[in-house]
């Protein structure tokens, strides 16, 4: 799920452009929050620093030309990977978004008639809605991990299991079809970004799509490449449900 933010000062408006929004959202069956704001303080206050988000700001706020492209700078570097779009009557401000490197995704002008307006909106949730589906995919498709300075990346396919052991806290140690590696990390943070990765005991994730069996008896599962793992008691009937 991500948010949509609405940065509008007139209320009429602001009111429209929610609409839009919230019959968007329940056609589409999109999972999308929407926050309003009608000040820049308000915003804000209520700007939540996530991974994503779409932002309609209106670049005229307060008598000033030039708060939209403040709040945008904000956005950008708080939000690198967000969606910007300015709802404005001022067009001609649209250098200044490249002279600071705002990137926006469109410009919703207001002189517009209503119709243009809300097939833009919809047009860019659209947009937004299939890049971070997008997104999602493709970082689910390679596991990466980072060493002192430096990424590393595995595709998920090739990835069989991430444990960790007392002797090094700390530290995750990866095995996959072509390497064994271990890197600075947290099992937790490793189980909530990646779905397919499954926690079997509180010191074992494996990939789902590599596993082979499970000795229920045992409690060991047994993975691609001849890996064994145990499998906790709390743990086991989650894993004895994948294979039913």
């Amino acid at each position: 799920m991500f948010s949509v933010y609405l940065l509008e000062d007139n209320d009429n408006q602001r009111k429209y452009y929610k609409e839009i929004v919230d019959n968007t959202i329940m056609i589409n069956d999109y999972s999308i929050k929407v926050v309003e704001a009608s000040n820049t303080k308000s915003f804000y206050d209520s700007f939540s620093k996530e991974q994503f988000g779409l932002f309609f700001l209106d670049m005229e706020m307060d008598g000033d030309v030039k708060a939209g492209l403040k709040v945008a700078e904000f956005v950008r570097h708080n939000m690198p990977d967000a969606r910007i779009v300015f709802v404005t009557t001022h067009e001609e401000l649209a250098f200044l978004t490249l002279e600071r490197k705002i990137s926006p995704l469109d410009y919703v002008l207001k002189d517009n008639d209503s119709k243009e307006i809300k097939e833009k909106i919809i047009k860019d949730i659209e947009l937004t809605e299939q890049y971070y589906q997008d997104s999602i995919y493709e970082k689910e498709m390679t596991f990466g991990y980072k060493i002192g300075s430096k990424y590393f990346s595995v595709p998920m396919k090739e990835l069989i299991l991430l444990y960790t052991e007392k002797e090094s806290p700390g530290r995750v140690h990866l095995e996959s079809d072509n390497r064994e590696m271990s890197f600075p990390g947290n099992l937790n943070s490793l189980e909530n970004k990646y779905s397919n990765l499954l926690r079997v005991d509180k010191s074992s994730l494996v990939n789902v799509d590599r596993i082979n069996s499970y000795d229920i008896h045992k409690r060991t599962l047994y993975l691609d490449n001849d890996v064994q793992c145990d499998v906790s008691i709390r743990k086991s009937s989650a894993v004895s449900k994948l294979f039913k």
